[in-house]
């Protein structure tokens, strides 16, 4: 069986070209990479070298080898991975959330049905949630469409609409509803942390000011205590999470309603089986 570090270094001394600078890649000693060289050489019963006065090639066999030993490390970090992320799972559910509702109402049903299990919460624009639940860094999402490969199963827990909240004395708080350009050019505060929201209005809103508050109670305290319009969204309202002086308008572009899907891999579903019967349509609402 041949030892992966004599792999790692043919594999460098076909990237680097030479003994020297493979070695210094490689922090190790050039006489100590020699002997590699020639070991890797006896086991395989090969030559892979063109040794001339002062001068090291890679003979066409060598090149060969260098590329077959490129595809086994790769095979090998894949393996560790994948190994390390299974024994994880055992432990520890890691969960992308691509909205901070959807985390809000989820975590407590998650640390209820997984008691005892180490809850890893990540938030984000969910872009590339698919590939990280494929890779085994999440096992759970929360995504803002529906997944259409038959690798994932999904159930739909919720929509939520988004509001603008504004003083009362805003021009724009006396019409039924808005859209995203008449925001165009407001200085408007807003969280740092809001996964996927955060893209939405920019595209439509490229004079806006965007005053981003990293801390939540920094964020309450100046909206309560300023002008600034400030989204909210259907959750917040119907939760009668308001503020006084304020009044929310909802935001008609398509883009600001979403529909939420809980996702897992299909082959994990009987794994995640009881959350999946405990949410619904209205979960999140």
């Amino acid at each position: 069986m041949i030892e992966i570090r004599l792999l790692e270094q043919l594999a460098a001394f076909a990237e680097y070209g030479t003994l020297s600078e493979a070695a210094e890649k490689l922090h190790t000693s050039q006489p100590t990479l020699t002997r590699s060289m020639k070991q890797l050489e006896d086991e395989l019963g090969v030559p892979l070298f063109i040794r001339r006065k002062n001068h090291l090639t890679l003979s066409e066999t060598g090149i060969r080898a260098a590329e077959y030993a490129k595809h086994v490390l790769v095979a090998d970090r894949d393996f560790e991975a994948k190994v390390r992320a299974y024994d994880r799972s055992l432990h520890t559910i890691s969960i992308g959330f691509c909205a901070p509702v959807p985390q809000t109402i989820l975590t407590p049903m998650i640390n209820n049905v997984f008691d005892g299990m180490t809850i890893s919460a990540d938030m984000s624009d969910d872009s590339l949630f698919e590939d990280k639940l494929r890779q085994g860094i999440y096992q759970l999402a929360v995504l803002h469409y529906k997944p259409e490969s038959p690798e994932f199963f999904c159930k739909k827990i919720g929509n939520e609409q988004l509001y603008i909240s504004l003083p009362s004395g805003n021009p724009l708080a006396f019409y039924p509803e808005v859209h995203l350009c008449d925001l165009n050019g407001l200085s408007i505060l807003l969280l740092s942390r809001i996964g996927f929201w955060s893209n939405v209005h920019r595209e439509k809103t490229p004079d806006s000011k965007y005053l981003l508050q990293v801390d939540e109670s920094a964020f309450v305290e100046l909206a309560e205590n300023s002008e600034y319009p400030i989204f909210t969204s259907s959750y917040f309202i119907r939760a009668g999470q308001t503020m006084t002086g304020r009044i929310d308008v909802r935001i008609a572009d398509p883009e600001c309603s979403t529909d939420y899907y809980l996702v897992c891999l299909s082959s994990e579903q009987k794994k995640y089986k009881h959350l999946f019967e405990l949410v619904h349509e209205n979960t999140i609402s």
